[in-house]
């Protein structure tokens, strides 16, 4: 439980609606692959989701269906529907109501999160996630949070903007929450792992104390566990050795610091377990593709000329 709060908590997913729309006929939407959690909610109504080399899915009343990965995908109204891009659609559709009583109601959205601090999760996830949450009030907290998000972006008033990304951010957490509770402990996958009373403490001390010079011999001993036994269970079930982990997850912690704060590269460096500026410099680059400098330059420059929906 500990391992998985200190993950929700650094994940930060920032959800948003792309598109409201209740739409009757022949209709459908393409989306390219991207670097988003994709979601899509039928509120009302059927849909169905087409992915290639994959059976088609069909979408009931109730459905919500996400896309870990942000792999491609396509949204119509049947199986063997057309589909136009999603810019395309989104245009034409985003707050059109349609009073058709065989109209369908959808809600798509994403999630925008640090993929590569999110990445053993979600790597962990079918590329397809198909819930069937229902509707009816009290019938669980995500279904109760879907309809919640339904009423706040087909009501406006003040505030909307502010409620809808609260809403998003706990639908993600029970998202998770209730996949994690429905995995098998023999499963063998990053969530097993942070519900195994060995895996589970190691990644939460990790994720608490990403400073901490960890050796392999002390995060063996958080387990539990021999070395040899730790570092086999360790990467059998996360999906990388123990310091790709530690590392991962210090470059995820060093990212935000640089997006968020005005710290010194060398405070940065500190808070992330290295001992120089140029030892954090060089592994930051390595992980990252880009210098600590030129990262937070560029995260600055796009959030003063604000958020973009990419469909690269």
């Amino acid at each position: 439980m500990q391992a998985l709060n200190g993950w929700l908590k650094a994940v930060r997913a920032d959800g948003l609606v792309l598109a409201r729309t209740r739409v009757a006929g022949p209709w459908g939407f393409a989306v390219q692959s991207c670097d988003a959690v994709m979601f899509h909610f039928v509120a009302e109504g059927r849909a169905f989701v087409r992915q290639p080399g994959m059976e088609t899915m069909e979408l009931q009343a109730g459905s919500l269906v996400l896309f870990p990965r942000g792999s491609a995908h396509e949204v119509v109204h049947s199986a063997r529907g057309k589909a136009v891009s999603l810019e395309t659609f989104v245009a034409k559709r985003d707050g059109v109501v349609d009073r058709d009583p065989k109209a369908v109601t959808l809600i798509c959205g994403q999630f925008d999160m640090d993929r590569h601090l999110a990445f053993p999760a979600l790597r962990a996830l079918p590329q397809a996630v198909s819930l069937q949450a229902g509707m009816a009030p009290g019938c669980s907290p995500l279904s109760d949070t879907l309809r919640m998000l339904r009423n706040e972006v087909e009501t406006p008033d003040f505030g909307n903007q502010i409620v809808v990304r609260n809403l998003l951010s706990s639908l993600f957490v029970y998202f998770i929450r209730d996949w994690a509770g429905a995995v098998s402990p023999t499963a063998n996958d990053w969530f097993s792992a942070a519900r195994s009373p060995h895996m589970a403490r190691v990644l939460a001390r990790i994720h608490e104390a990403p400073e901490r010079a960890w050796t392999l011999e002390e995060l063996a001993g958080e387990a539990g566990l021999s070395r040899a036994a730790f570092a086999r269970n360790f990467s059998d079930s996360v999906g990388e050795p123990p310091h790709s982990y530690l590392t991962r997850w210090r470059m995820g912690i060093a990212a935000q610091l640089l997006e968020a704060t005005d710290l010194r590269l060398s405070e940065i460096a500190s808070r992330v377990g290295y001992r120089s500026e140029f030892s954090f410099s060089r592994a930051f680059k390595l992980a990252r593709g880009a210098s600590p400098i030129y990262y937070r330059r560029s995260r600055v420059s796009r959030s003063e000329t604000g958020p973009a929906v990419s469909q690269s």
